[in-house]
């Protein structure tokens, strides 16, 4: 049961977009929905002040780093402002911080009492990734062991949810939150298996745990690249939420030649639930 839902925000279109999203899956689970904005301490520190007292010809650190805070400061309260504003058009209770820190590391140690946490797929640098996600959001999804959401949409679908099962344990962890979630919502739920010789097998290992959930589910299975075979099929499938596990079965080898999270997220076409 989902009672309350952490909305990291910067102010940006993206993060406006996850409030929205938020708002609604707070309505909907009559949740609370707390937000938190973290002035980022590597902006005040002596390489960010140095590189600007340069571009503008003047020596550093007269007064920069004291006004730098203030903006900074500002800037999240009207980010907080704007939440708040959200959560009281749409009647839901809120709160929220505003603080200072490495800002991915705040926000997962504001996680431990969430049921939730919901974010925009990039921040406020979004227009220069190319599409990219954003490293403050891989920053969190890789550290927190709460639920993630990472939406690009600010208003939630429920036509069909599509979850992807490699038999891990968090994949097993997103099988219960697919079941859950798709019952919630009453929306219809595809379960897509990546792999070759193995895949009938996991096939029928959901089932046989989802045949005792009142939920509309069919099995798809798909070969090739795990990654792209997952974003194909939520694309065939028109999904409106897509559910994995952060990580499969060799977290190493993701971290160093690359995660079928991060491929998912930066490619899904939709929003994206993630369960350790």
């Amino acid at each position: 049961m989902i009672k309350h839902i952490l909305v990291p925000t910067d102010g940006s279109s993206m993060a406006t977009l996850a409030i929205h999203y938020a708002v609604a899956w707070a309505r909907h689970y009559e949740a609370t929905l707390h937000g938190i904005h973290v002035v980022d301490v590597q902006l005040l520190e002596g390489p960010f002040l140095q590189d600007i007292s340069a571009s503008l010809g003047t020596a550093p650190y007269i007064n920069y780093q004291g006004n730098i805070a203030m903006l900074l400061e500002e800037r999240g309260r009207t980010a907080l402002e704007a939440f708040e504003k959200a959560c009281a058009e749409a009647n839901i209770p809120c709160d929220v911080t505003l603080t200072t820190g490495l800002v991915a590391r705040s926000i997962v140690e504001k996680s431990p009492l969430m049921d939730l946490i919901v974010l925009g797929r990039g921040g406020e640098h979004n227009q220069w990734l190319d599409g990219l996600l954003g490293s403050t959001t891989e920053a969190v999804v890789r550290r927190t062991d709460r639920p993630v959401l990472v939406t690009g949409r600010d208003t939630p679908g429920a036509g069909r949810f599509v979850a992807a099962y490699d038999g891990s344990q968090h994949a097993r962890n997103a099988l219960h939150v697919a079941a859950l979630t798709s019952a919630s919502w009453n929306a219809p739920l595809s379960v897509v298996i990546v792999g070759e010789g193995h895949a009938q097998p996991l096939a029928d290992e959901a089932q046989a745990y989802l045949d005792a959930h009142a939920i509309d589910v069919e099995y798809a299975i798909r070969s090739g690249d795990p990654g792209e075979a997952i974003v194909a099929f939520a694309q065939e499938r028109a999904a409106d939420l897509l559910m994995m596990g952060a990580f499969g079965h060799n977290k190493v080898r993701e971290l160093v030649v690359g995660s079928i999270t991060a491929y998912v997220l930066n490619r899904a076409p939709c929003p994206v639930l993630l369960t350790r």
